[in-house]
This record gives C-alpha cells, sequence and structure tokens, in this order.
C-alpha cells in the first residue's frame, strides 16, 4: 500500500510539472499569435479589403461599359435589319424592272419566231408543191423522151440486117437493147445484132475450137444474110488459118536456121524470103488484115521483127496461135 501512494505521489508530481510546462508554452504560442494577427494577417486582410473594393469597382465600370455596348449592338441590329429590309424593297423593285424587261423581249422575240416559222412553213409548202409539179413535169418529160428515143431506136432498127451490121457496133446495140427491152417490134433484130458481133469478137481471139462452135451456133440461129454467111465461113476457115500461120511460122525458122545475115545485103535477102513465105500464106488461104484481127496482129509482128533485125527469133509467137 505504501508502495501504491508512492507511485501515485510521483505520478502526480511529474504531471504537475508538464502541466506547468504546457501552460507556459500555450502563453508562448497565444503571444506569438497575437504577433501574427497584428503583423501579418491584419495587413493582408486590409490588402484583400482594398484589392476586392478596387475589383467591384472595375467590375461595375466594365458592367457599365457592357450594358452601354449592348444597347448600341441593339440598335446597329434594328439599323441592319433596317437597311436589310430597304436593300430587299429595292432588289424587288430591280428585280421586277429586268424581269418585265426580259419578259417584253422574250414575248417579241416569240412573235418573230413565230412568223419566221409560219413564213418557213409557207416556204415548204410552196417549195414541196414546186418540187412535185417538177418532178411531175419531169416524169412526163422523161416519158415523152423516151417514147421519142423508143420510136427513133425502132425506126432506126427497122432496116436489113446488113445494113444495120454495116451501120452499128456492139456498144451501141447494147445501149439501145436496154432502152427499148423486149417487147419491141426490133427486139429480135437487137438480138440477132448482138449474136453477130459477139461471134464476130472471136477472130479477136487466139483460136478456141470451144469459141468457134458456139459461135457457129449463134450465127446459125439468126437471119441468113450476105454478111452472116461471110462470117461463119471466116470462122469455119479460122483453125485452119491459124494453123496455116503455124506452119509459115516454122518455114521461117528453118530460114533462121540456114541462113544468118551478116550485112546490109544478106539482111534484106533473108527479110525479102521472110516475106516471101508471108506472101504465099496471104495468096493461098486468101487472108486478109481485116477477116483475121487476131492474126493480122500475128503476121504484123513478124513483119516487124524481121524488118528491125532479119535473124530475131520469131518461135514466141508461136506460142500465141
Amino acid at each position: 500500500m505504501k508502495k501504491v501512494m508512492v507511485v501515485i505521489l510521483i505520478i502526480f508530481a511529474v504531471c504537475n510539472a508538464y502541466t506547468q510546462d504546457l501552460i507556459m508554452e500555450i502563453q508562448k504560442l497565444t503571444l506569438a499569435n497575437d504577433s501574427l494577427q497584428k503583423q501579418v494577417i491584419k495587413p493582408l486582410n486590409d490588402s484583400i479589403l482594398k484589392l476586392n473594393s478596387a475589383h467591384s469597382i472595375e467590375i461595375a465600370k466594365l458592367n457599365e461599359q457592357l450594358r452601354v455596348i449592348e444597347i448600341e449592338k441593339s440598335e446597329l441590329n434594328k439599323t441592319i435589319k433596317t437597311l436589310e429590309s430597304t436593300v430587299g424593297e429595292l432588289n424587288k423593285n430591280k428585280i421586277k424592272v429586268e424581269r418585265d424587261n426580259l419578259k417584253r423581249k422574250c414575248d417579241s422575240l416569240i412573235i418573230k419566231v413565230k412568223e419566221l416559222e409560219n413564213l418557213i412553213n409557207a416556204k415548204d409548202k410552196q417549195i414541196a408543191q414546186e418540187l412535185e409539179l417538177g418532178q411531175q413535169k419531169s416524169i412526163e418529160e422523161k416519158e415523152k423522151g423516151k417514147g421519142e428515143i423508143l420510136n427513133l431506136i425502132i425506126q432506126t432498127y427497122n432496116k436489113p440486117l446488113d445494113e444495120l451490121i454495116i451501120n452499128t457496133n456492139i456498144k451501141s446495140v447494147d445501149r439501145d437493147m436496154s432502152i427499148v427491152g423486149d417487147k419491141t417490134v426490133v427486139y429480135q433484130k437487137l438480138v440477132s445484132l448482138q449474136k453477130y458481133y459477139n461471134s464476130e469478137l472471136v477472130l479477136n481471139e487466139k483460136y478456141n475450137e470451144q469459141r468457134v462452135e458456139n459461135a457457129l451456133t449463134q450465127l446459125k440461129s439468126i437471119e441468113q444474110t450476105e454478111l452472116v454467111i461471110k462470117l461463119i465461113d471466116k470462122l469455119s476457115k479460122y483453125k485452119l488459118c491459124s494453123e496455116g500461120l503455124k506452119t509459115k511460122i516454122d518455114k521461117i525458122l528453118e530460114i533462121d536456121k540456114k541462113f544468118v545475115a551478116n550485112d546490109d545485103y544478106t539482111q534484106k535477102t533473108k527479110l525479102n524470103d521472110v516475106l516471101a513465105e508471108i506472101a504465099w500464106y496471104f495468096r493461098n488461104y486468101r487472108f486478109n488484115f481485116i477477116d483475121y484481127p487476131y492474126l493480122s496482129e500475128v503476121v504484123l509482128e513478124i513483119i516487124k521483127l524481121k524488118q528491125k533485125d532479119a535473124n530475131t527469133d520469131i518461135a514466141i509467137l508461136k506460142e500465141k496461135l
């Protein structure tokens, strides 16, 4: 028990001493706080109050300026609306005037276009009528001319066949055949003339047995006039004359082998020998240049070559027969 009391007394003494120290520390802090309050916090609060006051004045000024600006903005907006309204009215009036002017011009152009269309239609109608009349007249004139030509052709061919053979040719006959057609009185005579001329053309070609036979058949189917009979005779002898000329070429080739001309005298002598063979051919075959045009070309080629040089080889001409 005594020990407990001693411990309590010790604790009490310690607590009393600590309390005294704590009181003294509190007193020091109180003094420091008063000093801080006077030296720092109060001046700072005063500055804050001054700044707030200055800011309040500045804000009041700015608010006033803002109010004035808002008023001016409102007035400007009213002015803008008024001006826009005025411009709109002006534009409406200007556009209306321009629109009316354009409409008048457009109406005028429409009237002119309509007038031109009417004029063009009238001209087209007139042209169509004139074309129709012209075509009709052209047809009438053409038919009239065709009739006159047809009558003239009929009169032309209303003659003996031999006379027509002398005075016409294959081109004129073919032309007139296309005009008169096959329903005229002269058609058969035109056909006869075509057969005659086509058969005669065979004598302008190298001898061909089939072509000659066909030509003879054609000639025998038409009127047997003097000229037709003569052409039949010439065609019948064409092979003979062609073979005879081949034989003469062989004779001339034999002369070439036996005799070479070296000077003017021998050239002339050899040429005379060649011409003698050709003359013999003319005499014995009763050959003339008119009856056999193709053979005549070969004969003339022989003469031409030999006159130029009596030694010229004419073997190639035999291949033409």
